[in-house]
């Protein structure tokens, strides 16, 4: 069971009073993960950078996601959040 970390960045974006999921990016390291959370939370309406382990075989999660950076507005329910 091959297991792979993957760096994340999930976008959020506003269309009227809705927030809606935009952009996901893969990136190669937390740093990076973080560093683009930072920066595009001068543009976007939310942002998220998560690290999160999965099997590369079955795609099955190993592990749940940690948050790694959080920026601005994100769906409600969001990590088990309310």
């Amino acid at each position: 069971m091959p297991a792979k970390t993957l760096y994340i960045v999930q976008q959020f974006e506003r269309q009227g009073k809705k927030l809606v999921a935009g952009r996901q990016m893969e990136f190669p390291s937390a740093q990076a993960a973080v560093a683009r959370a930072d920066r595009d939370a001068e543009r976007l309406a939310g942002v998220v950078a998560i690290t999160q382990t999965v099997d590369t075989d079955t795609g099955e999660v190993l592990e749940e996601p940690a948050v790694l950076a959080r920026h601005g507005d994100l769906p409600a329910g969001m990590f088990g959040e309310d």
